[in-house]
């Protein structure tokens, strides 16, 4: 259907151009004697060049391939508006799943939390330069939280084009969802969390542990409670979750435990294939397995402590296990958890990046005086943001590059916590018409 119309509008213009005549030069005469050859000519070679355009677009896995180039989401919904060939092509999911890993989300910016004045709203702060695909879509977005400020308390991070913040109306604690790249959608609001009667002799561990997963065209979200005895001896675990599309949070999970649960606040939770893993004491990571109903713990990496935000989690691209970054000196240090081992993975030396940075504590590439901490890293092990110097650092793993985003300002103590914001995925796709042309 595709190549058909692409065919029909190739040989209209073939014939518009043919029925302009040959310039009638004496001096020059034209490579066949008489016209009508080499009008002939014009025809096969016209002809032969939509026999090669046919063979490429009437091709599916040839067209599949092509359309693997394009780049970015935008782009990519760009392809699909051209026929519902290529819609089909470019929304059919197992495509979209092989566009994803060639083509990872982009990151477009982050936002800088002020963690000593919740009042003020966290800033966004755009990664450039970015393509001119990307760019378009930033200089449209709407990412300022100001207008939430009077009632927002602090930012609790960012998913898939979304921005979650935490609100309080002076009696109860709520979740809003902020949309920038749909501003029209406005600020949705979670249903409160459930509320939980500790059991006698117990005390809470742990009751603001939110995270969220994509689920069809939106979010699911899981909020965990952990509560142990005063005694430490044992602990219970309380997961419910709120479905995309769902009003109310459904209880999912209770587990309990005959060993005692020190949960900690940082490095923070990862969601990874329906497993949550949670650091732990000094050196541990709860496993809560949400199809098996388990828990479990993993120890870490041999001669790695949990640290003054030295240590984070991310989620492996597979979504069957976990990162572990560490930080140490000028040393970054990668492991991938997976089939029960550590492996690692990357082992990145800082010295001469920082050293070509030229930042004040950072002068000396033998021996650097401002400590490295890790601020935030990203899904995957793709990047980390690094703080230095009363300086924010963004590193991009795969290439090695460093470079410094952000400068802390002299009224400031300290950075304050970076949310990174990633390119939605995957792109909202317009819907077909119910005609029987090539239009959607």
């Amino acid at each position: 259907e595709c190549g058909a119309q692409l065919r029909w509008e190739g040989r209209q213009t073939m014939d518009a151009l043919e029925v302009i005549p040959p310039r009638d030069d004496p001096e020059k005469k034209p490579c066949a004697d008489v016209y009508g050859e080499s009008q002939h000519h014009s025809l096969t070679t016209s002809t032969t060049g939509m026999d090669v355009v046919s063979k490429v677009l009437d091709d599916d896995n040839l067209l599949r391939e092509i359309i693997l180039c394009v780049g970015f989401p935008t782009t990519l919904v760009c392809a699909s508006l051209v026929c519902k060939c290529w819609y089909h092509h470019a929304s059919d999911r197992k495509f979209l799943s092989r566009f994803h890993e060639g083509n990872p989300s982009h990151l477009l910016g982050f936002y800088l939390e002020d963690t000593d004045d919740p009042s003020v709203a966290a800033h966004f702060f755009p990664m450039l330069p970015q393509p001119a695909e990307l760019a378009t879509v930033i200089r449209s977005a709407r990412f300022s939280l100001d207008p939430h400020r009077s009632e927002m308390s602090d930012m609790m991070g960012c998913r898939n084009g979304n921005v979650l913040i935490s609100l309080y109306d002076g009696r109860d604690f709520t979740v809003g969802v902020h949309s920038p790249l749909h501003p029209e959608r406005g600020l949705a609001v979670l249903p409160p969390f459930p509320e939980l009667q500790i059991q006698d002799g117990y005390f809470c561990g742990m009751n603001d542990l939110l995270l969220s997963k994509e689920e069809g065209d939106g979010l699911s979200y899981i909020y965990v409670l952990v509560e142990s005895t005063m005694e430490r001896t044992k602990s219970m675990v309380h997961i419910d979750v709120l479905r995309n599309g769902d009003t109310v949070w459904r209880r999912h999970l209770d587990l309990a435990t005959d060993r005692f649960l020190c949960p900690r606040f940082d490095p923070k939770a990862v969601l990874a294939d329906d497993k949550i893993y949670i650091a732990s004491a000094q050196r541990d990571i709860v496993v809560l397995d949400l199809m098996g109903s388990s828990i479990s713990t993993i120890l870490l990496p041999q001669g790695v402590e949990y640290g003054d935000r030295d240590t984070t989690l991310a989620r492996a691209n597979n979504a069957s296990g976990v990162y572990l970054i560490h930080a140490k000196k000028l040393e970054l240090c990668i492991w991938l958890h997976k089939g029960g081992n550590w492996l690692l993975v990357h082992n990145i030396c800082l010295r001469e990046m920082v050293a070509g940075l030229k930042m004040t504590g950072c002068e000396d590439e033998n021996e650097a005086t401002a400590p490295l901490r890790i601020n935030h890293v990203g899904d995957y092990d793709e990047f980390v943001f690094l703080e230095m110097s009363r300086c924010a650092l963004h590193l991009d793993i795969k290439y090695k590059k460093l470079r410094k985003v952000y400068d802390v300002e002299e009224k400031d103590r300290h950075l304050g916590d970076i949310h990174p914001f990633m390119m939605i995925w995957p792109p909202t796709f317009p819907t077909l018409k119910n005609d029987y042309g090539n239009a959607i």
